[in-house]
């Protein structure tokens, strides 16, 4: 009897772990984490380093995204997956260094195919002449559930007070 206690326990683990893990609320923090992550190019990255985020971004859009920052008037708008990309690549090459650090999840409210989060974050945006983004920022990201997973449809970013 005791020989199967710890193959149980084992096994009642991994599934409350595997749960755990799936869950929604997890796959979606992750994709956030994900989406920060690939925005985020260090002053030393290569181009080609850098171009290389354009496919994980790829499996992050939705078809249609929707953009709102007061930042940058450019920005604002719905725009095409393919548009974001090749936004994505100018800004790959153009850009000295972009930096985006979560610094508080406020949290996530999901709702059958749809979910919103909303954390706090500094952001940098550093081209040769200017920064159109640098400090802290207040984020609101929207997810739609796909046949292939969560999509981001709209991020709305606002300046911290």
């Amino acid at each position: 009897m005791k020989r199967f206690i710890v193959p149980v326990i084992f096994v009642v683990g991994g599934i409350v772990f595997c749960l755990w893990w799936y869950s929604p609320t997890q796959m979606i923090k992750r994709r956030t984490a994900s989406l920060l992550g690939t925005l985020t190019m260090a002053a030393g990255d290569g181009k080609a380093n850098r171009h290389m985020g354009a496919y994980s971004l790829n499996g992050l859009l939705a078809a249609q995204v929707e953009l709102e920052t007061p930042t940058i008037a450019e920005a604002n708008g719905s725009f095409e997956r393919e548009e974001l990309e090749s936004a994505f690549t100018w800004l790959c090459d153009q850009a000295r260094q972009t930096r985006f650090e979560m610094e508080e999840f406020r949290g996530i409210t999901i709702s059958g195919e749809k979910a919103q989060v909303k954390l706090s974050l500094t952001g940098l945006v550093e081209l040769p002449t200017y920064k159109p983004a640098d400090g802290k920022y207040d984020v609101t990201f929207d997810w739609v559930k796909e046949k292939d997973g969560w999509r981001l449809a709209r991020a709305v970013w606002n300046e911290s007070h």
